[in-house]
């Protein structure tokens, strides 16, 4: 039975304080709780986390692997696949350069598209090219695929996240930094 209930409590300042409890049992019939503000956030999100539970997709938040360990587990199966070494050796480079820094200490339960679209614009932001942040992001996706396979992650939340094709811009090229400096 899952239930929404209200919590009051009074502060070591005396001020009283309100939080709203979801209340509900997960497929394996284990009891978890989530805190809410409001009573709407609290109903909206069990009736979320009921469905997924329902169709057997449901990872509590305490339950849930980080982005790193779901990116260990990913090149781990690329390399059980027979991927080259070459593509292995670039996939750990986008997982240990761009991806683990940035998003690899957040809990897949936790994470949401927009969340994926602030590591997307910090990707674009820093001194990458726009093709090489293209390519960590399709990284990324590729591990929380693999993990919505596994039934670590009820959905993939970076599906609809995307870096678009840039037509080549004809830019000039600057001596010392495309170029070899003349000797």
């Amino acid at each position: 039975m899952a239930t929404v209930r209200k919590r009051n409590w009074r502060a070591a300042s005396g001020e009283e304080k309100t939080a709203w409890i979801a209340d509900y049992f997960d497929g394996a019939g284990k009891r978890h709780i989530k805190t809410f503000r409001t009573r709407k956030a609290a109903d909206e999100w069990l009736v979320n986390a009921r469905g997924e539970v329902q169709r057997g997709t449901h990872t509590p938040e305490n339950a849930s692997i980080t982005v790193r360990e779901a990116a260990a587990l990913w090149l781990e199966r690329c390399a059980l696949e027979g991927l080259e070494r070459s593509t292995l050796r670039f996939y750990k480079i986008h997982v240990d350069l761009h991806i683990l820094p940035r998003i690899g200490g957040e809990r897949l339960a936790r994470l949401t598209t927009p969340r994926i679209e602030a590591f997307r614009d910090a990707l674009l932001r820093d001194d990458v090219s726009r093709a090489t942040a293209r390519k960590a992001l399709t990284t990324f996706k590729s591990i929380l695929t693999d993990a919505q396979r596994r039934g670590l992650l009820a959905h993939n939340v970076a599906s609809p996240v995307r870096i678009d094709i840039k037509r080549r811009e004809s830019g000039k090229l600057v001596v010392g930094r495309y170029l070899p400096s003349p000797a």
